[in-house]
């Protein structure tokens, strides 16, 4: 019998057995796939956005119950992993907002993550589907039906992450482990995922590519943060770190809100131009493509959504004197609040985490054991806690790891003595 078997061999998975004492207990790392942790390897674009400075801050998590991620970030939070990953000889940069990339790059992060592991006496075992698993006694644990045959623990940790990325394996294995089990599961959905927006001004595509700045928010919601971050068009809609953000909190059927506009451009802009345009002369394309560097945006942009397929306002090169006073307020209401209806996410395929999972309610939040079933643990992504762009999903990953190997340690040298 193992003291200690873990389903997936991810992120969670590795950093939970390697926050074990060396050598202390037997433990069992299964994965489904060939490859050792593909989430690590693909992330940052190779580099490993591994945490964010502001990864401890609570409100940056959403889920039913977010407040139920405080003791686990509380109890090792950026510092605490920081520390760590540093003691070992890698070292980060930042590189926007408190994102933290690996100098050194994803394929370290791994080695470092496998090394700890195997340095705390974890055995592995890739390629290993687990097609069954029962809760037998107190005495002898979990039984797992396997690849591998049957396997027997004491204690038994699910990291097996959710359903995004399923080119790479990811699948919802464990959130479905959980409903067998009599545990309450809030369906995963895509998160931190392009939007499909489909308007006249941009079902040609012709804007894919563009990036720009911007403000995005959901329309009449209240409960969700307006993101201040980049946004770039592609070939079915918008996507970039300000729709990756707002995508976590978007759901069927909302609109949301952009304001194209850089924040340098006054709120009453509009106004100002309709009463300027009679004594200053000048043109709405120079002022917001170029001749004031702070109101620049892109030509491509402003040519598609004030064209004949957009706004239908007039020619944005025509002296401003030439334009009605309507139209003017028209061009100020669309570029400070314009309001596009996504008709759905780019879907698993393109999301880059899973919202939803186990429901916090049936886990105990200072250790990730499940109430119902002792002596089994949820950690990382299957659990329904998921963190904002920029490296807050890897410090969850690490701190509901930890914690989960912090409450088994004290469980297992009990049974040692």
């Amino acid at each position: 019998m193992h003291d200690v078997i873990v389903v997936g061999a991810g992120a969670a998975g590795l950093f939970f057995a390697g926050s074990l004492p060396p050598g202390r207990f037997r433990v069992l790392l299964l994965d489904h796939s060939a490859k050792l942790a593909e989430k690590v390897r693909i992330s940052g674009g190779g580099r490993c956005n591994i945490t964010n400075l502001e990864a401890g801050r609570l409100e940056r998590y959403l889920g039913r119950e977010p407040r139920f991620a405080r003791q686990a970030l509380a109890g090792f939070g950026p510092e605490a992993f920081l520390s760590a990953f540093r003691r070992d000889g890698l070292s980060v940069h930042e590189k926007h907002r408190g994102q933290l990339f690996c100098d050194q790059g994803s394929n370290a992060v791994i080695r470092w993550l496998d090394a700890r592991a195997q340095a705390a006496g974890a055995k592995r075992l890739m390629s290993t589907r687990v097609h069954a698993v029962r809760h037998a006694t107190a005495e002898t644990g979990f039984i797992l039906e396997s690849d591998a045959g049957s396997l027997s623990c004491r204690m038994l940790v699910i990291a097996s992450g959710g359903p995004s990325i399923p080119a790479i394996g990811a699948s919802d294995w464990g959130q479905v482990l959980a409903r067998s089990m009599g545990l309450a599961v809030v369906p995963p959905r895509p998160a931190l995922v392009p939007l499909i927006v489909q308007t006249p001004w941009t079902s040609e595509a012709s804007l894919a590519g563009v990036s720009m700045p911007v403000r995005v928010s959901l329309s009449g919601q209240s409960h969700a943060p307006a993101f201040d971050e980049d946004l770039l068009f592609t070939h079915r809609g918008l996507s970039g770190p300000a729709i990756l953000q707002l995508s976590s909190y978007w759901s069927e059927d909302q609109a949301i809100d952009v304001r194209w506009a850089p924040a340098s451009l006054a709120a009453d802009f509009a106004e100002d131009w309709v009463k300027r345009k009679a004594l200053v002369a000048f043109n709405p394309e120079r002022m917001l493509n170029g001749s004031d560097p702070a109101l620049a945006m892109p030509k491509r942009f402003l040519q598609q959504r004030f064209g004949p397929s957009g706004a239908r306002l007039p020619d944005l090169s025509a002296p401003i004197q030439q334009w009605p006073d309507r139209a003017i307020r028209r061009l100020g209401e669309v570029l400070l609040r314009d309001r596009l209806q996504p008709s759905g996410t780019e879907g698993w395929k393109k999301a880059e985490v899973a919202a939803g999972g186990v429901e916090v309610r049936e886990l105990d939040p200072r250790s990730m054991q499940s109430f119902k079933h002792p002596g089994m643990f949820f950690i990382g992504e299957v659990v329904d806690v998921t963190g904002w762009l920029g490296g807050y999903n890897f410090q969850w990953a690490w701190s509901s790891a930890w914690s989960a190997a912090r409450a088994i340690s004290v469980i297992l040298e009990g049974y040692l003595k």
